[in-house]
């Protein structure tokens, strides 16, 4: 029996419009966009993932597009969006790692304290063992700077300003990691994520911070880059509250070198950083549909839609994870709204959208949410922004007029992520 495809074959478009999209697609405005996307530090509910957004906005609105607002959803460690329980925000204003010299430091021996009842024989066999240090320590090498390179700070870190001696516990993930170590005071250092030990180093042993090595996870592209420095988190609702500073391997590898022949590593580290109530944010727009013949529902088939998507959160730079898949939807985005415009091409039977969320936890919100639970971010009469309550007699881009619910609605998601590498590259570093 013969099967009929139920799919269009190649060409999917008359020639025409692949001739007109071939034309009009720019790798070079792609390019200059994220250019301006990786400028910012994009994690979640902070100021740096607000400005890529605003940025992101504001192309699509120059660019023409229909419905463009900044969709705040409220997070506060307490609201769930579908099963997921919704992170509080998370900011850091700056952030240094610095290890002390003992350069000005003087130190004498003094002589091992005795008994003055003792008797003669014991008195003289004390030894000259200890010492008492006089002098400043200055903290004048710079290990980790927030500043310079974000992504030093691991994520969910907080506030601090320690100086404390640094201890290599391994791993760091198992008990047995920190048997017969004076742990207590100490600034751990680990091969394992921030987020896996904390627990033990800080909750149980009494670690006051942790520096970590953590290497990328064995993938497609990985391959081990002595200089590159990881991305790390800690754990967001972990009752152990601690900062950790991520450092590349060859930096650990000269720290545990001069640890293990018993050197002292004292480190200095001043953290402005923490959790707060805020918003995961979502930019979204359209290209409205055209089709007004009914869908099995009954509903205008231009009420159905077909959505681009990427995840805009990231650490700067975060050039190919993931500002290449966001830049890659928004040159998609220009290039159909103006041949569009210009009558090269028709305009879709369906509305097409477009969505630059925070990875999975944005998707679930814009997914989950009902009218009333969430605010707009779009411009006012003067064309100024100004923050709107959802409700769908103030043109809400998601519930205006009576239509089904946004998770209804669309039928198809092309995803964008991590575009920018060639496929035979077998390391990826942002």
């Amino acid at each position: 029996m013969a099967v009929s495809a139920w799919g269009q074959k190649p060409p999917l478009l008359p020639e025409k419009d692949v001739v007109a999209l071939a034309n009009e697609l720019s790798g070079e405005t792609a390019k200059r966009n994220l250019e301006g996307i990786a400028r910012f530090h994009r994690q979640r509910g902070s100021r740096g993932f607000h400005e890529a957004a605003e940025l992101v906005a504001e192309r699509l609105r120059t660019y023409g597009l229909s419905n463009v607002a900044i969709l705040q959803f409220p997070v506060d460690g307490k609201i769930f969006y579908g099963t997921q329980r919704s992170r509080p925000a998370w900011d850091a204003e700056s952030a240094e790692l610095r290890e002390g010299s003992f350069d000005s430091v003087t130190c004498v021996k003094v002589p091992v304290k005795v008994d003055p009842k003792a008797d003669e024989k014991t008195k003289k066999a004390a030894k000259w063992l200890d010492q008492e240090c006089t002098g400043p320590v200055s903290f004048d090498k710079l290990l980790a700077s927030f500043a310079a390179e974000p992504i030093v700070l691991a994520e969910d870190s907080e506030s601090a300003d320690v100086t404390a001696d640094l201890l290599d516990v391994g791993a760091g993930t198992k008990e047995s990691d920190y048997a017969g170590k004076d742990v207590k005071g100490k600034i751990v250092l680990v091969s394992a994520q921030p987020g896996a030990v904390q627990d033990l180093a800080v909750g149980k042993f009494g670690a006051v911070g942790i520096v970590s090595y953590a290497q990328n996870q064995k993938t497609a592209w990985w391959g081990e880059d002595e200089n590159l420095i990881r991305w790390g988190h800690l754990e967001t609702f972990s009752p152990n509250k601690t900062f950790a500073f991520m450092v590349s391997l060859r930096t650990a590898r000269a720290m545990k070198e001069r640890l293990a022949k018993g050197e002292r590593v004292k480190l200095h580290a001043v953290v402005k950083a923490g959790q707060l109530p805020g918003n995961y944010e979502v930019v979204t727009a359209t290209i409205p549909g055209a089709d007004p013949n009914p869908n099995d529902l009954g509903l205008p088939l231009k009420d159905e839609e077909i959505a681009f998507s990427c995840h805009l959160d990231h650490q700067r730079p975060g050039a190919n994870d993931n500002a290449s898949g966001c830049v890659t939807i928004l040159e998609v985005a220009r290039t159909l709204q103006k041949l569009i415009s210009e009558g090269k091409l028709a305009r879709p039977a369906r509305t097409i959208r477009f969505i630059f969320p925070p990875e999975i936890e944005g998707t679930l919100a814009l997914m989950n949410t009902e009218i009333g639970k969430y605010h707009l971010l779009v411009p006012n009469a003067n064309g100024r922004l100004e923050f709107k309550s959802s409700d769908p007699m103030h043109n809400d881009p998601l519930y205006m007029d009576d239509r089904p619910p946004l998770h209804d609605r669309i039928k198809a998601v092309v995803h964008m992520d991590m575009v920018g590498g060639a496929w035979r590259r077998r390391r990826c570093s942002t």
